[in-house]
């Protein structure tokens, strides 16, 4: 492949930094196969005041440089919904929850600034626009290794703030309606379906080509290859065959709908380790939020990103964890919502039922999916459909060893 220019236009006109820009550095940040909905790269940027000199570290995410069969729409609505979030949405919930002495902004990097296009009259995202974040890794930030997942301490520290996460945005609609309908009306814009078939917020049409059966029926196939799923292949079939459409993608119904993350798992997660202590999290990649229950992300992350070891030792230790942090929000954010732990697991079943245990388990392709991949999707042209295909057709070890564990769970707890 030849050398790609990943240099930034005119970085300058949108970067909000303390001093004079004197050098930026742009390159590719993360590796092939690790983003699938922007390019992201690191941009270094030398700063000047009052005569000294210090680098910005800086992350700038982009829309992707090739083609791909999940449709441009969906890439170009990613990239304005994330940047709306960070200059629209995210002041609002810091201002309120800042009124009960929460600092919620410590859940996310630092903002630097943003652009849709190059032409200020452009209201939709372009091949110029740009997101650029603190880069939390020369802050001592780590993704966790996807092939293997949180251990205890960390599980229970993402579930914490994902509780934050979830709470302030129920509290700031009882307590100031108002403003909860910015939030809300973000949050319920329709999003184009991957492969761009189907109309915007209706009933999701793409699948495989003309004669072939989708994803769902090839990850079928593979589970009936392991003795340790293949009895509850009647189980999943009528949810693993099913088109994602509603009510999967159905709002969520009040007074437990809030911002749902729709995309919480390992990659979207970091920590920073401390001696002795709990880490430190930061949520990343708000490209696809929406009014959703709380319990789509809490069994999602369950269900992709915790070690195995965890999910057999700690499973339902982690459930009443969340469960306990998410109440004692609801009453420091003066929210007067009474949630019984009986309630709050029905919610848990409806969400998987509805969508999120095929959501995880389908996602496991790309949970496991090859690192330092030979298919960079972040700037190549890709058949999304057909790579999904090859990695369920050619599933390691570590893929078969979550199934071997969440398939069996699903089941137990009446999740499908």
């Amino acid at each position: 492949m030849a050398n790609i220019d990943y240099s930034i236009k005119d970085i300058d006109k949108i970067v909000h930094l303390d001093g004079d820009i004197k050098k930026v550095e742009v390159t590719r940040l993360t590796a092939p196969g690790e983003n699938y909905l922007s390019l992201v790269l690191r941009v270094d940027i030398e700063v000047e005041k009052n005569g000294q000199r210090h680098i910005v570290n800086a992350v700038a995410k982009r829309l992707p440089l090739g083609k791909s069969s999940m449709g441009p729409e969906l890439h170009k609505f990613s990239m304005k919904n994330e940047i709306k979030f960070y200059v629209e949405i995210l002041p609002i919930l810091t201002k309120f929850s800042s009124e009960y002495g929460v600092d919620c902004r410590q859940l996310y990097p630092k903002y630097y600034g943003s652009r849709l296009s190059l032409d200020p009259t452009q209201t939709e995202a372009d091949e110029e626009s740009v997101l650029l974040l603190e880069n939390l890794i020369p802050e001592g930030y780590e993704n966790e290794d996807r092939f293997i997942g949180f251990d205890y301490p960390a599980s229970k520290a993402i579930l914490k703030e994902l509780a934050l996460f979830h709470a302030i945005p129920i509290a700031l609609r009882i307590k100031h309606p108002e403003q909860f309908k910015v939030v809300k009306e973000y949050l319920n814009t329709p999003h184009p379906h991957p492969f761009g078939k189907g109309p915007p917020g209706g009933e999701n049409k793409n699948g495989p080509p003309e004669g072939q059966k989708g994803p769902g029926h090839a990850l079928l196939n593979a589970l009936q290859k392991i003795p340790e799923c293949s009895p509850f292949i009647p189980r999943l079939e009528p949810h693993m065959t099913k088109h994602m459409g509603p009510p999967a993608f159905r709002p969520g119904v009040e007074p437990w709908a809030t911002m749902s993350h729709n995309d919480f798992w390992v990659n979207n997660i970091m920590i920073k380790p401390q001696p002795d202590k709990e880490p430190l999290v930061k949520l990343v990649d708000f490209q696809g939020c929406k009014y959703q229950s709380f319990a789509n992300d809490v069994v999602f992350f369950l269900l992709t990103s915790i070690r195995n070891d965890v999910h057999k030792a700690h499973f339902d230790d982690l459930l009443r964890y969340y469960y306990d942090e998410f109440t004692k929000l609801l009453k420091q954010l003066e929210s007067n919502l009474e949630l019984t732990y009986d309630q709050y697991l029905k919610e848990l079943e409806t969400a998987a039922k509805e969508s999120e245990t095929k959501h995880a388990i389908g996602f496991s392709t790309i949970v496991f999916g090859e690192k330092n991949s030979s298919v960079d999707v972040a700037v190549e042209d890709v058949d999304f459909f057909a790579m999904i295909s090859k990695k369920t057709e050619n599933m390691n070890e570590f893929r078969k060893a979550k199934l071997i564990h969440i398939v069996p769970e699903v089941c137990k707890r009446n999740w499908i």
